[in-house]
């Protein structure tokens, strides 16, 4: 039996496939907007075989095992339970790729950073957390069961490097439901940034082959 990590994992990278997959059938057939993930049926009845069939080309089915199948139709019905939260898909969007751990004198760069980002805002603290060498290395391919402490221990370290404070406040001041909506919107004005790069760059790849 895989790990709960790996399931989730797995769940993600069939739901992404599935949406790379319709995405470009739409392209291709129709000049309609792309419906959004979130409008997806959850009310279809028959088996799950006949659900994914009228969805999803055959190629795309094979090429999928028995838990990506599993979880895409688990996704197509609504169905949460052993799945990947927002937060989850979220911090894998904005954290895909491996960074190296910083040094001492980059650590303490990135502090510095912070404190003049926090006298601004909350929001602007979050996201140049986020955005930083500390945060890029270790919130990558995390295991959710430690999500609380990596925080305490990256984003707390700096509460406690500039005012001084103990970890059960640092702690208090993380496990929250405000800290975690503030965080969620940084990490997702991010995410949105990258989108609109990666967006602008295949524009520009055309345009450029049209001046060659």
């Amino acid at each position: 039996m895989a790990s709960t990590s790996k399931q989730q994992k797995r769940a993600k990278r069939a739901k992404d496939k599935a949406r790379q997959q319709r995405i470009e059938r739409q392209k291709a057939h129709t000049p309609t907007p792309i419906v959004p993930d979130y409008f997806m049926p959850d009310f279809l009845e028959g088996s799950d075989d006949a659900l994914l069939a009228d969805y999803f080309d055959l190629e795309i089915l094979q090429g999928m095992d028995a838990e990506q199948l599993d979880a895409i139709a688990s996704l197509m019905r609504d169905e949460k339970e052993g799945l990947p939260t927002d937060d989850e898909m979220l911090l894998w969007e904005v954290f895909a790729a491996p960074a190296p751990a910083p040094s001492e004198e980059q650590r303490i760069a990135h502090y510095e950073a912070l404190k003049v980002a926090e006298q601004e805002s909350q929001h602007a603290l979050l996201v140049a957390f986020a955005k930083g060498p500390i945060a890029a290395h270790a919130l990558h391919d995390i295991d959710f069961d430690d999500y609380i402490d990596i925080l305490v221990n990256t984003l707390g370290a700096y509460w406690i490097w500039a005012y001084g404070l103990d970890e059960e406040s640092v702690r208090a001041k993380i496990n929250n439901v405000d800290f975690y909506e503030a965080f969620r919107e940084a990490l997702g004005e991010i995410e949105e940034e990258a989108i609109l790069r990666k967006f602008a760059a295949q524009r520009k790849k055309p345009d450029e082959a049209e001046q060659d």
